[in-house]
């Protein structure tokens, strides 16, 4: 595939999901493999099958590749493999992580949401044929924070914009109509006074739905037009960028641009 049928979605174009069974993967990989999607090959990188995959347009080619994450991120020259047998995709979307409550503690909850997520992002470079990545992370995300979340969030942020050309970063709010696996006591806890507050705000909650279309679309503009639109904004000095690295290519968006970019229907 040549370079420029890898930059840009159409006819041809390859798309990656890293975690497709998670709240905001699962509507993004229904958008990928629809009858609208701008993808004709979408690959679905995971630990397991789709329990429950959305029906595939005929005009889209879906494979799920099962991968172990642990020898990946130990370094596993056959999990590389895996990701290195795919066509140059255009985009890579990333909606994989999990909870300190999930991993079981600290340490192994940083391992999986930044450690394996970067493994993964880094086999799959492929330098002469540049993709779009983006990545759904946190609201208020930094590496400086003093929580752990949002700081293994931030530190995941710069990890993915010094690995990719073009890197997208989603902050969306509280996540609305989240269907999950486990049950997050705090969230449900939490939703309905979320979902009265973002009546009155834009900032504070994104339906699941609208941050898969907005991570669809984003991609589809780039970094450079999203910018341009007002959709998008350099995400200040304290991120930190390699030394050369132009600041022109990545971009974060946050939650009223999320909602913007779902609902617009240009």
């Amino acid at each position: 595939m040549s370079t420029t049928a890898a930059a840009t979605a159409g006819a041809g174009a390859t798309a990656v999901i890293l975690g497709a069974t998670g709240a905001v993967g699962k509507p993004l990989l229904a958008q990928l493999v629809s009858e609208t999607s701008p993808y004709t090959s979408v690959y679905s990188f995971a630990r397991r099958n789709h329990p429950s995959p959305p029906p595939v347009s005929s005009k889209v080619e879906f494979k799920e590749v099962i991968v172990d994450f642990e020898s990946l991120y130990d370094g596993n020259e056959a999990e590389k493999a895996k990701f290195a047998s795919i066509p140059a995709a255009s985009a890579v979307f990333i909606t994989m992580g999990t909870t300190r409550a999930a991993a079981g503690s600290m340490a192994a909850f940083e391992k999986i949401d930044r450690g394996y997520v970067l493994a993964s992002a880094k086999a799959l470079l492929q330098p002469s044929n540049p993709a779009t990545l983006v990545y759904c992370s946190s609201g208020s995300s930094s590496s400086s924070s003093l929580f752990p979340y949002l700081k293994s969030k931030g530190l995941t942020e710069e990890g993915l914009a010094n690995l990719y050309e073009k890197c997208i970063i989603l902050r969306p709010g509280f996540l609305q109509n989240a269907e999950r696996p486990q049950l997050r006591l705090m969230e449900k806890a939490v939703e309905p006074l979320m979902n009265l507050a973002s009546k009155f705000s834009g900032s504070l909650a994104a339906p699941v739905g609208d941050v898969a279309k907005a991570m669809l679309r984003a991609a589809q503009k780039g970094p450079a037009e999203l910018k341009k639109e007002g959709l998008g904004e350099d995400p200040g000095k304290s991120f930190r960028v390699e030394e050369g690295k132009s600041r022109e290519a990545f971009v974060v968006v946050g939650n009223p641009a999320v909602l913007k970019l779902a609902r617009d229907q240009a």
